[in-house]
């Protein structure tokens, strides 16, 4: 499969953000991206995931044989894909988004720890309060993992 390339990735732009965890609710142990390598601003971002064999589920999935959990690479790209609109469109920060859904999901090499996981979102359209992305995860040069991610955002509680 050929992936595009973003307009950062041609052009050169980067921008870097050092604290995900500043930007997106999760706890930090529910965290899946440790690091924003590329920011085209409501297009398209690059994060980075270090996987570690001090990883929660490294000794559950599975014992001896540890490999990255299917649903945590999804969420990983989900967080990508939400970061992409928390730094592009500040005023939805603390808009509660929830994942609505994951079509054509696909897992192509396993992600066993130590690795470094490149995670690519690129934004696809919005129809009011529903978002669509493209969401791919690699291994140096080789895709391991991509979804088209659905996201929801609410109304702010006022």
């Amino acid at each position: 499969m050929d992936i595009k390339k973003t307009d950062a990735e041609k052009s050169g732009i980067n921008l870097i953000i050092d604290k995900p965890a500043d930007i997106l609710p999760h706890g930090s142990g529910f965290l899946f991206v440790d690091e924003i390598k590329e920011l085209n601003k409501g297009k398209s971002i690059i994060a980075v995931r270090r996987v570690s064999e001090d990883d929660f589920w490294v000794p559950h999935h599975f014992p001896s044989n540890p490999v990255m959990p299917g649903a945590l690479i999804i969420e990983a790209m989900a967080q990508t894909a939400a970061l992409l609109v928390l730094v592009s469109y500040p005023e939805f920060r603390g808009v509660p988004f929830f994942l609505a859904g994951i079509k054509e999901a696909r897992f192509r090499k396993p992600v066993i720890p130590p690795a470094e996981l490149i995670l690519k979102a690129y934004f696809e359209g919005r129809k009011v309060n529903i978002w669509m992305f493209s969401c791919h995860a690699f291994l140096e040069d080789q895709e391991v993992a991509s979804a088209k991610i659905i996201a929801s955002s609410q109304e702010k509680k006022k």
